[in-house]
This record gives structure tokens, sequence and C-alpha cells, in this order.
């Protein structure tokens, strides 16, 4: 078996012609050839989707981090935790200035600080939006950069042969 390298022109889906084909084995059997044909290629469109979703992907990490520490929040004032703790403490000071915009909509009752739940549902649908957004501007149809690999056998009548 032997490999060669050769380029073809390929008629991708829309009209335009581009080429490469890799490496391929060529069989000597004459009953049987096989190819394979791999036509990649990357532009700066995928690099800057690449770049964008990994952007979303920061911005779900902050999301779970913020609604983390908000969570923590709401459960020490319901379990009225000691804020004299180092770590609830921390906890209360960490999440005070995310509170904050949203302290006086609804009067608290008892241990429920409900400032603390509107700004988790708040911080939620806004970061979702944010990566709503993202994704809807990246999710445009792109010829670049996609990879499509074809498979080819060519089995010969060989009853004819006999």
């Amino acid at each position: 078996m032997t490999i060669r390298r050769q380029d073809e022109d390929i008629a991708d889906g829309s009209g335009r012609r581009t080429a490469t084909v890799e490496d391929r084995p060529i069989v000597r059997d004459d009953s049987v050839v096989e190819e394979q044909v791999v036509h990649s290629s990357s532009g700066g469109w995928n690099l800057a989707r690449g770049w964008v979703r990994s952007l979303g992907a920061v911005i779900m990490v902050a999301l779970a981090v913020v609604e983390t520490l908000l969570i923590g929040r709401l459960a020490f004032l319901l379990a009225e935790a000691n804020a004299n703790n180092g770590f609830v403490n921390f906890i209360y000071d960490v999440t005070k200035p995310l509170t904050e915009p949203f302290q006086g909509i609804v009067a608290n009752s008892g241990n429920l600080e409900y400032a603390s739940a509107i700004a988790m549902g708040v911080y939620a649908v806004a970061a979702l939006l944010l990566i709503a957004a993202l994704y809807a501007i990246t999710s445009g149809p792109s010829a670049a950069g996609e990879k499509t690999v074809t498979s080819r056998t060519d089995a010969r009548s060989s009853s004819s042969m006999r």
C-alpha cells in the first residue's frame, strides 16, 4: 500500500470550490478503492466565536459563585447564625453590596430577608439573558471552520470478470 498526497477541487454547499485532500491510502486491489477526503478550514469567525462562548462560560461561573454566596447568606439568616463567627461575618460582608439595591422592596418578615431572594432571581435572569444574547450572536451559520470527513468505497464489479 502506498500513500500519496493530492489536491482536488471539492465543491462545498455554497458553490465555492475549496480543496484539500489529505493523505489517502491507495489500495492496489482493483476490486476495491478506498479514499478519505477531509475538508477543514478555520477562519477568524471561529476564533471570535470561541472567545465569545468562553466569555459565556465565565459568566456562568460568576453566576454560580454569586448564587452560592447569596444562598449562604439566606441560609445563615434563616438559621439565625452567629454573626460574630468569622465565616458567617465574611459571607454577610461579601453579599451585603449584592443585596443593598434590593433592600426595602419588600419588608422582611422574621429571619427571612427578601432582598437576598430577590437579588438571586434578578442576577440569575440578567446573567442568563446575557449568555443567551452571546450565544445568539455566535450561532449564525458559518461555512468556515467546519470539518467534513467523507469516506468513499468504490467496489468495482468483480462478477463481470468471472
